[in-house]
């Protein structure tokens, strides 16, 4: 059995990246200001909103693994995609593309991880299991945020790091395939 909280903090080492680095990417590549970069960026928070509200409704209906499923194999593409975005990508296929897909998987993955752990929790635990599962998801973020930003150092190579977000999408696939029993996925369904 995996820790959906693991599961959490996996997904934010992959979640929080995609903000920091494609702010970065607009700024020091594509030349944007900073309030360019924060438009460029809100269509795929308004996504990431609505893909989030619209998968707590679906999450009774399908259940938990289609949606991790569907969520990482978003997340996954989308990050290759990114990483190969460059000065001559521009933004609609260099940045928004790949940003609008990354989005819908975090909005798919995202609640969905956070249902599952704390599923199981007894009333009157629900709120601590509920905020162990946050801090795992915050921690996970800071962590990933920490590695990735050394990766990067000065060279402003944005690539490797969504790579990496990438391959963690992947195994977040691989443990809702393999890992997890299928009856936590199906406790909350």
């Amino acid at each position: 059995m995996c820790s959906p909280s693991g599961a959490n903090s996996a997904a934010a080492l992959a979640r929080w990246r995609r903000w920091y680095f494609t702010s970065l990417h607009l700024q020091n590549v594509l030349g944007y200001s900073a309030l360019r970069t924060g438009l460029g960026q809100m269509p795929a928070a308004v996504t990431f909103m609505v893909v989030a509200r619209a998968s707590v409704v679906l999450l009774p209906r399908i259940g938990a693994r289609p949606q991790i499923l569907a969520g990482s194999a978003c997340l996954l593409t989308g990050f290759v995609w990114l990483s190969r975005a460059g000065a001559d990508s521009g933004y609609l296929l260099g940045v928004l593309g790949p940003t609008l897909l990354i989005a819908i998987g975090i909005g798919l993955t995202f609640p969905t991880l956070m249902a599952v752990a704390t599923a199981d929790a007894p009333d009157g635990d629900a709120g601590i299991v509920g905020g162990l599962a946050g801090t795992a998801n915050q921690v996970g973020g800071a962590i990933g945020l920490a590695i990735f930003a050394t990766v990067v150092g000065a060279d402003a190579a944005y690539g490797p790091v969504f790579l990496a977000a990438a391959g963690i999408a992947a195994v977040i696939a691989v443990v809702a395939s393999t890992v997890m029993k299928s009856t936590e996925w199906e406790r909350i369904s």
